[in-house]
């Protein structure tokens, strides 16, 4: 990670979660982005705190710096989706997720998901023929939806990042995707 430190500094990245999110993956992905100079957000459906889930239970709050009923993925030059199935379910439920997500994809932006967060996309109807890897518990809605379920720790497919842990090799991936992207060669194609 040290090869990181303020290779990202001037970008912007959403952390998208709702009440149930996996604290820990929020936590090191937070802590890993801050030490890469990003400036990091907690976008959120909830209003002030989001309520994280930790090992069985409820775990802590945490201030939700942007409303996801007001944020536009023009905001950001990133997003990042934590795992945990409460609030992807909660994400999936709310039609401004797909409205936020929509504007990311469109653009190619770099998009990392852990864990069963990829179904946020494949409900969106986001993913097309996408390679993603995730949870065995959602491959099947996956592939209903048109994506390539990949067997790996982690997979790059173009700007989408998918891992199953929320560690530091996720993190320098998807910080190379940032630094690789280049929304007018984009916009251009």
């Amino acid at each position: 990670m040290s090869d990181l430190e303020n290779a990202l500094n001037g970008k912007s990245v959403a952390i998208l979660v709702a009440n149930g999110f996996e604290e820990s993956h929020m936590t090191s992905l937070h802590k890993a982005l801050v030490l890469t100079g990003a400036e990091v957000k907690i976008v959120s459906p909830e209003k002030g705190v989001v309520n994280s889930w930790h090992g069985n239970g409820w775990g802590h709050f945490f201030p939700a710096n942007a409303h996801l009923a007001t944020s536009m993925s023009h905001h950001f030059d990133a997003v990042i989706i934590p795992g945990g199935t409460r609030h992807v379910n909660r994400l999936i439920s709310d039609p401004q997720t797909a409205r936020f997500m929509r504007g990311f994809m469109e653009d190619n932006k770099p998009v990392a998901l852990i864990e069963e967060a990829p179904k946020v996309l494949a409900e969106a109807e986001l993913l097309g023929e996408r390679s993603v890897i995730s949870t065995e518990a959602i491959n099947e809605v996956l592939q209903e939806k048109g994506a390539k379920v990949v067997e790996a720790d982690i997979h790059v497919d173009d700007m989408l990042v998918t891992g199953k842990f929320a560690d530091d090799t996720l993190v320098e991936k998807f910080a190379g995707c940032i630094q690789n992207y280049e929304p007018e060669a984009w916009e251009a194609a």
